[in-house]
């Protein structure tokens, strides 16, 4: 469900302690620890959500200052911004995988366990998003750019791309639906992105270092009794099926 509708349903969410729920998106989840973070830090919030179309538009609003903070947590060279305060990592170097997410059918694709043999085979991913587009580009994957992610999807399903690297979902076979029409990971393998994930404060933003000093504080005691762990666990973004699945790219990529 989306923030809004979490919000409604469960209007004491930021004052929970361990409550995570696996329907929730990585993104509506990343809220929660943030509003949590924030709470566990000493100030009492209210929260108003805009949505952008995408990523890039989501970061350019950050950087003016029209909204405080962007709740899919960016990563760490783009936190980094002059403009911005960079909290300590949510999602740490190596953390976030992602899988070779195709149609059911694609049966050759679903076979392959080696680079070599996934350079055979078509992506689409945005340009926008930095560290998936590198990751493509350094495993010599052809790669066409989509604005988002239901046109890859759709891509995919028509067969004008053999694959997309998407997160691995809570769902007990892994599968995923885009469009719905259902997409499954090519077993055995996944692509570890290079990067590590933080809390940005817009600097513009009224009252950005109280809402900087509270995350730090509030991240810290999260990580310490292991909910940062336990949320990401929660709705399957670290999900112990793909432990052990071989990582093809790019843990030497800086």
């Amino acid at each position: 469900p989306r923030i809004s509708r979490i919000l409604e349903e469960h209007p004491d969410v930021c004052e929970r302690d361990d409550f995570f729920s696996d329907e929730w998106l990585r993104t509506s989840l990343e809220f929660v620890l943030v509003c949590r973070a924030i709470r566990l830090g000493g100030l009492d919030a209210t929260y108003s959500i805009h949505s952008f179309p995408n990523s890039a538009r989501t970061r350019d609003e950050l950087l003016i200052g029209r909204i405080a903070v962007m709740v899919d947590l960016p990563w760490g060279d783009f936190a980094a911004h002059e403009s911005l305060y960079r909290s300590d990592a949510v999602l740490r170097v190596g953390d976030f995988v992602k899988g070779v997410y195709t149609r059911p059918d694609h049966t050759e694709l679903l076979k392959v366990k080696t680079l070599q043999e996934l350079r055979n085979f078509t992506a689409v991913s945005s340009d926008t998003w930095v560290y998936d587009w590198a990751a493509l580009q350094r495993m010599k994957i052809t790669t066409h750019s989509a604005a988002k992610y239901e046109l890859m999807g759709r891509m995919v399903e028509r067969g004008r791309a053999d694959f997309l690297v998407a997160e691995f979902p809570g769902a007990s076979d892994l599968s995923q639906y885009i469009n719905g029409f259902r997409f499954i990971p090519v077993p055995g393998i996944k692509v570890a992105l290079p990067g590590s994930r933080h809390v940005a404060i817009s600097r513009r933003a009224p009252h950005a270092k109280q809402i900087f000093d509270a995350v730090q504080i509030g991240l810290k005691s999260l990580r310490q009794r292991g909910l940062i762990k336990k949320g990401y666990q929660t709705v399957g973004f670290l999900n112990p099926l793909i432990e052990d699945w071989k990582s093809l790219c790019c843990d030497d990529m800086s």
